[in-house]
């Protein structure tokens, strides 16, 4: 293999990488997503401690913990039960 290629790999792994934080990190910085530290705590709660996630991932599962998601409900307003 070339080193250029190897050199290209490489670099395309480290800012992967580099953008991850562990769950008690991300707990601690709980202002960069203008949350508060029990709400990541809550959402992170079934990760292990030593697990990389990245800010994506953290904002999902926030987003889901706290149902800011939205699901599609069908709900008959025409009911009279």
């Amino acid at each position: 293999m070339n080193i250029k290629k190897q050199i290209r790999q490489h670099a395309d792994v480290i800012p992967n990488d580099l953008n991850k934080r562990s769950k008690q990190e991300w707990i601690e910085s709980a202002v960069v997503l203008k949350r508060e530290r029990f709400e990541i705590a809550g959402a992170l709660f079934d990760c292990a401690d030593d697990a990389l996630l990245s800010q994506q991932e953290v904002i999902q599962k926030v987003d889901a913990y706290l149902g800011l998601t939205t699901k599609e409900e069908t709900v008959n307003v025409d009911t009279t039960e």
